[in-house]
């Protein structure tokens, strides 16, 4: 008798999507600034989970996670008038949760993985230390 067992994404990867998605809103909800324009962050919010929806098929998960960075990249950059310049280190940790999966690429994902959090955490500290 054989058992399939289905691959799911690496909790690595996983947790680095949802900091992609944490990271942004820390800044826009701790400044109370006018500077930010609400339903564009809640709908680049939205756009940035999207991964999420997919933790069961990691090959979905990967795709959705590097088309997602692709598009927020440059709206990152463009976006920055309206405060959207917050999602910029977003599109960096989508990047690294793609390519982070230690049974695809055991040497870097470690790496990878490591770099990502480490991210997740400066930016938040940097904003804090701004104020």
């Amino acid at each position: 008798m054989q058992v399939t067992v289905r691959e799911r994404v690496h909790p690595w990867q996983l947790g680095l999507a949802v900091c992609a998605v944490v990271v942004p809103l820390l800044p826009v909800v701790g400044s109370g600034d006018p500077f930010f324009v609400l339903p564009l962050v809640v709908a680049t919010t939205a756009l940035t989970a999207v991964p999420l929806f997919l933790h069961a098929r990691p090959s979905g998960f990967q795709r959705a996670a590097g088309i997602v960075a692709a598009v927020l990249l440059p709206w990152s950059l463009i976006g920055s008038w309206f405060g959207m310049f917050v999602f910029f280190p977003s599109a960096l940790l989508l990047l690294l949760s793609a390519f982070s999966d230690p049974r695809r690429r055991p040497g870097s994902a470690k790496f990878l993985a490591g770099a990502g959090f480490l991210l997740a955490v400066a930016v938040p500290l940097f904003w804090w230390g701004r104020g």
